[in-house]
C-alpha cells in the first residue's frame, strides 16, 4: 500500500478575517485517511473551531521569520510532499525555506488579497510586496480567488499562467448555520428595515459611502437602520470620522457602529440586507455567508460575482459610488424578498494535493 502524502499547513494568526477562517476551513475539510497533516502556527489562539486530530505545533512568536529556523527543522524532520499556507508574509518566504532545507517539496500558496490592490502601510510592506514579486514565481502552485486576481498576478508578479488555479472561499455552511441559530440580536427590530455590513474599520471598505447612500434614501425606506459590525484597524481616526459622519448627516437613529461581533452570523440572518460597499476585496466571506442564511445582499462590483449574485438575490453596483450603493439597495428593498435561494459549491481541496 502506497504511502500517504504528506501536507503541512504553515500560517501565523487563525483569528481574524475571512482569510484565517477559509484557512481554517480549507485544513477542517481534508481527508485524513487520504493524507497525513501537520499545522504550525506561529501563536496559540484562546479559542478556535481548528480541528484538533492532527498535530498542531505552535511556536509562540509574534512573526514567522522569528521561527523559520523552527520551520526549517520541522520541514526535515516531517518532510512533507506539500507545503500550504495563505499568508503573504509567510509564502515568499518558502521557496528559501525550501532551498535550506533541501527538501523536495511543492509550494501552494493561496492569495487573499489582490497584488495591485493591497493597501500599504509602512516601507517594510512595500519591501515584502518586492519580496512576493520575486519569489511568487518559484511557487508551484498559486490559488487566486478570482479570475481578475489571476490576471493581475500574472501581470504584477509575472507568475505562468498555469501555474495559477482560479479557486473560490471555501465556506462551511453548517458551522454558519449553526452559528447563526445561537441568538436574536436585539438590535435587529421587527418592522424595521434593518441592513447590516460588516469588516474592519478602514477606508477600503467603503463604510463611509454606505453612511451617504443611507442618508440619501433614509427618508425613501420606512424604518431604515443599518449596524455595521467590525473594529477600527489600519487607518487610526476612521471610526471617529465615521461617527462625525454619522452625526452631521442626522443619522444617529438610523446608523449604528457596533463593534467587532465574535458571532456575526446571527446579524447576517435575520438582516433584511446585508450590503457589501467595498472599495477593493479579495472575495468576501460575508457576501457567501449571507446568501447561505437567506439574506439578499447589494455588494459593489470589487470583485467578479458572476454566478453568485442574481436578479433573484442580490443586486451589484458600481465600486466607489455612494448614489450607486443608494439605488441599489432601493432596489433590494423593493423587488427582493427574503429568504432567497442560493447554490454554491465548495471547491474540494483533497483534489488539490493528488
Amino acid at each position: 500500500m502506497r504511502d500517504k502524502k504528506k501536507i503541512l499547513f504553515v500560517g501565523t494568526s487563525i483569528v481574524g478575517g475571512g482569510a484565517e477562517r477559509v484557512f481554517i476551513n480549507i485544513i477542517n475539510s481534508i481527508d485524513i485517511s487520504r493524507f497525513d497533516i501537520e499545522i504550525v502556527l506561529t501563536c496559540q489562539p484562546e479559542k478556535t473551531d481548528l480541528r484538533t486530530d492532527v498535530p498542531v505545533i505552535y511556536y509562540g512568536v509574534s512573526h514567522m521569520r522569528q521561527g523559520l529556523m523552527k520551520l526549517i527543522a520541522e520541514i526535515r524532520r516531517f518532510r512533507p510532499d506539500y507545503v500550504f499556507t495563505s499568508d503573504g508574509t509567510i509564502a515568499w518566504t518558502l521557496p528559501i525555506v525550501r532551498s535550506i532545507s533541501h527538501c523536495s517539496f511543492k509550494i501552494v500558496t493561496r492569495v487573499a488579497v489582490t497584488p495591485s490592490e493591497k493597501f500599504a502601510i509602512n516601507h517594510k510592506s512595500a519591501l515584502q510586496e518586492k519580496l512576493s514579486a520575486r519569489f511568487y514565481r518559484k511557487m508551484d502552485m498559486v490559488i487566486a480567488q478570482t479570475q481578475f486576481m489571476k490576471s493581475d498576478l500574472i501581470r504584477n508578479y509575472h507568475i505562468e499562467d498555469d501555474k495559477i488555479s482560479v479557486i473560490r472561499n471555501l465556506i462551511d455552511f453548517k458551522r454558519v448555520d449553526a452559528l447563526a441559530m445561537e441568538f436574536e440580536p436585539l438590535e435587529i427590530i421587527p418592522g424595521k428595515y434593518n441592513i447590516v455590513a460588516s469588516g474592519a474599520l478602514y477606508s477600503v471598505k467603503g463604510f463611509d459611502l454606505l453612511i451617504e447612500a443611507v442618508s440619501a434614501i433614509v427618508s425613501k425606506i420606512p424604518g431604515l437602520s443599518l449596524l455595521i459590525l467590525g473594529d477600527e484597524r489600519y487607518e487610526h481616526g476612521y471610526k471617529s470620522f465615521l461617527n462625525r459622519k454619522i452625526s452631521e448627516l442626522g443619522l444617529s437613529n438610523n446608523v449604528r457602529l457596533l463593534g467587532h461581533k465574535v458571532n456575526p452570523y446571527p446579524y447576517y440572518k435575520y438582516a433584511n440586507l446585508f450590503v457589501l460597499s467595498s472599495r477593493k476585496e479579495g472575495f468576501p466571506n460575508v457576501v457567501l455567508e449571507s446568501l447561505s442564511l437567506g439574506t439578499p445582499v447589494v455588494c459593489t462590483d470589487c470583485v467578479d460575482f458572476s454566478g453568485i449574485v442574481d436578479d433573484a438575490n442580490g443586486v451589484v453596483v458600481a465600486k466607489n459610488s455612494d448614489r450607486a450603493l443608494a439605488e441599489g439597495i432601493l432596489k433590494a428593498a423593493t423587488a427582493i424578498t427574503k429568504p432567497v435561494k442560493f447554490n454554491y459549491r465548495n471547491f474540494d481541496y483533497n483534489m488539490l494535493f493528488q
